[in-house]
């Protein structure tokens, strides 16, 4: 019987230590470039939180970057009909425009009252999703107009130890709503090209897990309660030795 017992444990063991193997992908899937144009610029859209800083106005301000008392809160939001409601100018149409246009437009507005009038404004909610293993899934805010793959897995806490970096997914919505999805091998791209893969506001990237994940942990706490137990045999034989 206990012959058995060991048989059975270093079966385990073995199992174990080939799992990685055993599953592994049979073959690499094609390397896919994430591009974006050169002349990229986010455009606004329903739903964005907007705010805008007018310099010396705060009272035309929503949000404003440039009063000491701004609350972290304050911010409109761009409604069903793409437009935001700004003091004095009322409803204002933002969808489709990237923020520089927005900007310039609001100037011609507001030079209506201030001369020369100097504004800013941001989206608070630019953010792509980074789903499965890695160790702070969920909603990564881009601050930035250009962000890479590395700099959002980063922000995310990295792989985990089960993490299949050779099938990582970016899932992307194009502008008419399909869905895009891109499959990169993260283990055979240059580090040059690397630098091309860019993520950007609304992206879904998803690392899975390892096939066999489930079997690996199951049996590696098959293992140890196997060890527990020879230690255990072996100790009353020691005492019954006695």
């Amino acid at each position: 019987m206990q012959r058995l017992f060991i048989l059975g444990a270093m079966l385990l063991c073995l199992l174990t230590g080939c799992t990685q193997n055993l599953f592994r992908p049979a073959s690499k899937t094609t390397y896919q470039k994430l591009t974006v144009a050169p002349n990229y610029q986010y455009r606004i859209r329903k739903d964005d939180k907007f705010t805008l800083s007018v310099w010396d106005h705060e009272e035309l301000s929503v949000g404003s970057i440039y009063s000491i008392t701004q609350a972290d809160s304050k911010w409109v939001l761009v409604d069903a009909q793409g437009k935001v409601t700004l003091p004095r100018v009322g409803a204002f149409p933002v969808q489709g425009l990237t923020i520089n246009e927005a900007e310039t437009s609001l100037k011609e507005v507001l030079g209506k009252w201030i001369v020369n009038p100097q504004l800013t404004i941001k989206i608070l909610n630019r953010q792509a999703t980074v789903l499965g293993e890695v160790y702070a899934p969920g909603p990564v805010l881009l601050e930035k107009e250009r962000n890479t793959l590395v700099e959002v897995l980063g922000r995310a806490g990295d792989f985990k130890d089960y993490a299949d970096k050779t099938h990582v997914k970016v899932l992307r919505t194009s502008p008419e709503g399909a869905v895009n999805e891109t499959e990169i091998d993260l283990t055979s791209i240059a580090r040059t090209e690397l630098n091309s893969l860019e993520v950007l506001p609304g992206d879904v990237v998803y690392i899975p897990a390892r096939r066999g994940k489930e079997f690996s942990l199951r049996a590696g706490s098959a293992v140890a309660v196997a060890s527990g137990v020879s230690a255990l045999l072996l100790l009353t034989r020691i005492i019954l030795a006695l």
